[in-house]
């Protein structure tokens, strides 16, 4: 069952994340914007799923999952600044890689055996990942996201490797937190009561940031549907994708469901191509391929 979670995982959060990267630029407060959206519709969705399903849910669980949603948290933030630097077809590899932290966390603390086909599997995606990620031309085309002049060779670097050091701060912060994760599903907590209690805090997040927003008067087409479709189909896509990698970890191991579901940078590169016209070189292409041949093995 985890591959289905694992595959269903990959499509949604692939598409999401194309969709935030397609409004990230287009405005000085996407980022607590895109947080104040995800975190209230991931909540009040959750509350309903909550009450569908009678999960249990009390002050002592919130504050159990507490640090954990908060690196999680932390991590989101770290990708909307990347996104606003860095194009989504060298920033989504970049972040997932985060599978190796993971992964090692997994062998080492909680002795999850591996077979030598899977740690083949796992090296593939995680090479093919992390080589599509480099492409140092693209560091000559970006443009300041609060304008679309195109800036010096210098300043474009520094933008990049501001961006850089965003993404893997994602990296870690998000390798850290499902290693956590895994910990916490077959220790302490079910998988609902993990999604519903993750969903909780982020709905707070979320208002505090929309707080932030209404108090600085920086409330512009927030929850305009027409003007904010992009970003509230995002969220709801992004929603989707948090609950299908709750029960991706719950269902198998995380040392094999974190690589998979990493691989949805594939299906980033891919709609980027399509929908953001971001060009990626022919070798890339062919680190594309690794990914999904390791996608392919580790589903045996």
């Amino acid at each position: 069952m985890w591959i289905i979670f694992s595959v269903l995982t990959v499509l949604l959060w692939g598409t999401s994340e194309t969709i935030f990267k397609s409004v990230s630029n287009t405005e000085k407060n996407s980022v607590l914007k895109l947080i104040a959206y995800n975190g209230i519709i991931y909540g009040v969705v959750a509350i309903i799923y909550m009450i569908i399903t009678k999960t249990e849910m009390n002050l002592d669980i919130i504050l159990t999952y507490l640090p954990i949603a908060a690196i999680y948290i932390a991590s989101m933030f770290c990708t909307y600044k990347a996104m606003r630097l860095v194009k989504v077809s060298i920033l989504s590899p970049i972040q997932n890689s985060s599978c190796v932290i993971v992964t090692i966390l997994c062998v080492i603390f909680l002795k999850q055996p591996l077979e030598w086909y899977q740690i083949l599997a796992i090296v593939l995606i995680i090479v093919g990942l992390i080589l599509l990620s480099i492409n140092k031309d693209e560091t000559l085309m970006l443009a300041r996201p609060d304008t679309e002049k195109p800036i010096s060779k210098a300043a474009a670097y520094k933008l990049y490797l501001t961006g850089l050091a965003f993404a893997l701060g994602y990296m870690l912060l998000d390798g850290i937190a499902g290693f956590m994760d895994e910990n916490v599903l077959e220790a302490d907590l079910s998988e609902n009561q993990v999604l519903v209690a993750y969903a909780i805090i982020y709905m707070v997040v979320g208002l505090v940031c929309l707080a932030y927003l209404i108090l600085t008067h920086k409330t512009e087409g927030l929850f305009n549907i027409k003007e904010d479709k992009r970003k509230l189909i995002g969220s709801l896509v992004e929603t989707a994708g948090q609950f299908t990698y709750i029960y991706a970890f719950a269902a198998g191991d995380a040392a094999l469901a974190s690589p998979f579901i990493a691989s949805y940078s594939a299906v980033t590169i891919v709609l980027s191509r399509i929908f953001l016209k971001e060009k990626l070189k022919l070798r890339q292409y062919g680190m594309l391929a690794l990914v999904f041949i390791g996608m392919i093995i580790l589903s045996v």
